[in-house]
């Protein structure tokens, strides 16, 4: 049965989403009615269409755009539908339909903790001796889970404890073999900063790989305002200071980068006013396996089991070990709402990676990951060479799909009974939640789109399908680039499935 994410992740949740700016609403206007006549209700359609993609500032930005009926694929409307563009997160509807059909809704990632198979001098399966001690090494096996948390890890930590272990003889060792050792995903190396968005992907990642950093300002000016770092781990070397203010600039700044000693270095700049709210800022961590491993020898403390031995990555040995603690993530539907509602850059890539590890073998890369989503869309009509797609995630300027492309690529997740709920499900819901939450509210839209929105810096993307009550839906693309302002072409894309929205509306009153 599924389970919802941990607590711990609530803050992570909109941190691990793809920036999206706010698509503020255009000024009053009544809403569109369409005629109720078939033919002159798809004339008008055209035409609205037409005037709204030529006017400028959008006549020279790069669109290709379609409209399908869901169920036979008819096109309503195109403009470029066959043009490859830069997709942005657009590219996430390809990698979790790929994922949701090749690995299941109920797929889940287990993480687990490794011991000896038996105490010394023991004949029997007790792994824990005499004392509460564990012989030799203790190992934390991760399979990829996106979602692990800090929670979880202590978790583990208490049922290793109640276990009865006390003193682990050898030291805490984190095998991430399940991928390889790339943890930088392909186009990720395009800009080198430390945004949360930009996390790395390992087999054993903890939070998202995201420190999440509070500054508060303290009581007076020219005191250095009060740092919480979480979670809290050695694994972490703080540089640097943040100054309260009385009054000026207050532009807080944190960067994190390699420490040099297995470590990330999170420095500190910037101003914060006397008297402001706290500040969290988010940013990635460098060594994903170091930070889950120092993690948990810290929870582990807090349980009264120490470690002998000093912390290493490594893989489990093939013989003599067992399961001591294990812990199942949500199931792959569950991790589907935080890669689409949410646009998580990092699940989709865990998720790419999990792909080429189940479908290719082991050690999952992100070239065994693609190979796989490349068969899937091969069976689905798409074929190897008519689309860029190098990374899950859609960040930066390195995939290319077409608005026909990505229509197909919903229609066929809606087609497969196995999937088409929790696909649907996975989608941002206009002016209700996820990076749809703050857009087309108060319209014939509202709640009557279900979206994926993309959005870099010269690329907006809006794809996904629009309904209405009793009458068949329709499947929209559309991508466009070069453009100036993408707030332009979200107001514009609103627009669109407002009036999709529109166009079914008559329909509702039409004999059955």
């Amino acid at each position: 049965m599924s389970r919802a994410l941990p607590p711990v992740l609530a803050w992570l949740a909109v941190a691990l989403a793809t920036p999206q700016a706010v698509a503020q609403p255009p000024a009053a206007r009544p809403p569109p009615q369409a005629p109720a006549d078939p033919a002159a209700r798809r004339d008008w359609l055209r035409g609205e269409l037409d005037a709204l993609w030529a006017a400028p500032p959008l006549a020279s930005a790069k669109v290709s755009l379609l409209v399908a009926e869901a169920d036979t694929g008819k096109p309503l409307y195109a403009h470029d539908e066959k043009t490859g563009l830069n997709a942005a997160s657009n590219v996430k509807l390809v990698t979790s339909a790929a994922a949701l059909a090749l690995l299941g809704p109920e797929y889940r990632w287990k993480t687990a903790l490794y011991g000896a198979m038996r105490a010394p001098g023991q004949t029997g399966g007790r792994s824990v001796g005499a004392g509460g001690e564990l012989a030799g090494d203790l190992f934390l096996k991760g399979t990829g889970d996106p979602t692990l948390s800090t929670q979880d890890l202590a978790v583990l930590a208490s049922d290793l404890a109640a276990l009865g272990v006390r003193r682990v003889r050898g030291g805490l060792v984190v095998d991430a073999s399940t991928f390889d050792a790339v943890t930088v995903g392909p186009g990720f190396d395009q800009k080198n900063e430390s945004a949360y968005f930009r996390a790395p992907s390992s087999a054993v990642s903890l939070n998202g790989n995201v420190v999440s950093v509070t500054i508060m300002p303290a009581a007076v000016p020219g005191a250095p305002a009060r740092v919480v770092i979480e979670p809290a781990s050695p694994y972490f070397v703080l540089g640097g200071r943040v100054t309260t203010a009385k009054d000026g600039p207050a532009a807080p700044a944190v960067e994190t980068e390699d420490a040099g000693t297995g470590q990330t270095r999170i420095t500190l700049s910037g101003r914060v006013r006397v008297g402001s709210e706290p500040r969290v800022l988010l940013r990635r961590v460098v060594h994903p396996e170091l930070f889950a491993g120092h993690t948990l020898r810290l929870l582990l403390q807090k349980r009264g089991i120490t470690i002998d031995k000093p912390l290493r990555v490594e893989a489990v040995p093939t013989e003599g070990f067992r399961p001591l603690a294990t812990h199942d993530s949500p199931a792959l539907a569950v991790v589907a709402h935080e890669l689409n509602k949410r646009s998580s850059n990092f699940a989709a890539e865990q998720v790419v990676r999990t792909m080429g590890a189940e479908l290719q073998g082991r050690p999952g890369t992100w070239d065994k990951g693609i190979e796989a989503v490349a068969g899937w869309l091969d069976s689905i009509g798409i074929k190897r060479g008519s689309y860029k797609m190098t990374n899950g995630s859609g960040l930066y300027d390195s995939n290319r799909f077409s608005a026909e492309q990505i229509v197909t690529v919903i229609r066929a997740a809606m087609r497969d009974f196995r999937i088409a709920g929790e696909y649907l499900a996975s989608l941002a819901v206009a002016g209700a939640d996820g990076t749809l939450a703050q857009r087309m509210g108060g319209t014939l839209a509202e709640r009557y789109v279900r979206g994926k929105t993309g959005t870099l810096a010269t690329a907006s993307c809006l794809s996904g399908v629009v309904g209405a009550p009793g009458v068949k839906p329709l499947v929209f693309s559309i991508l466009v680039n070069n453009v100036a302002n993408p707030q332009d072409a979200r107001v514009a894309q609103d627009r669109t499935a407002e009036l999709l929205a529109a166009y079914l509306e008559p329909q509702k009153a039409l004999p059955r």
